[in-house]
């Protein structure tokens, strides 16, 4: 049975021409117990690779860790880093072999990345083990009151604020729908130049400029 953590988070992304943006709601809690608002579920893989992941703390941490070390142990031993699709499909290949071995990580994932030849990337990966390619990918109850607004605006040439935008209403109606209070979202994109943070999304962000 999943862990009501898998719903209780959220995780929103879109792929462009150019770029891939991803956003994750920053709480942390235990229980009915709120410990944190400032959780960073986006995790740095390199330096064109971002993957954002929702679940229970310990084995999300855990996995990511995992992942991150075995990305990084590649490029150290072959002098270039893993695909975006290679990432993906070692991260695949480690919660298949959790699930067989009846030890399963109660995790869910965005991986969202960019390639010089193929441009912004995303992938939608479970706890599963099911992963995919998509134009835009949601995970988590807030995820899915986001998905008719990304299937309407989202657009393969959205330039990287129009993308803000759209991934800001979909946090807006996360706010205004969902019972759960996730009142912040980080937002990265990564594009030619790297991995850039934009402006944190909370309630007040509807009423400013930004």
């Amino acid at each position: 049975m999943p862990n009501s953590t898998l719903y209780f988070q959220c995780l929103i992304g879109v792929q462009c021409n150019d770029f891939a943006m991803i956003a994750a709601d920053q709480t942390n809690t235990q229980s009915i117990i709120v410990m944190k608002h400032d959780e960073n579920k986006l995790y740095d893989m390199s330096n064109k690779l971002v993957m954002g992941a929702i679940g229970d703390p310990g084995d999300r941490v855990q996995f990511t860790q995992f992942i991150d070390k075995n990305v990084q142990l590649y490029r150290m031993r072959n002098g270039y880093p893993l695909t975006i699709a290679a990432a993906v499909h070692f991260t695949r290949k480690t919660i298949m072999e959790a699930l067989k071995g009846g030890n399963p990580s109660m995790v869910n994932m965005l991986v969202a990345g960019y390639d010089e030849k193929d441009g912004g990337q995303l992938y939608t990966v479970d706890f599963l083990a099911c992963a995919l390619r998509v134009p835009f990918g949601v995970h988590g109850f807030g995820g899915l009151l986001s998905l008719g607004i990304l299937d309407k605006y989202h657009k393969p040439d959205l330039t990287e604020l129009q993308a803000y935008q759209i991934i800001k209403q979909c946090v807006h109606e996360v706010h205004e729908r969902l019972f759960i209070s996730l009142p912040n979202f980080l937002v990265k994109v990564i594009n030619k130049d790297g991995i850039k943070e934009m402006p944190v999304i909370t309630p007040a962000s509807y009423f400013q400029g930004n």
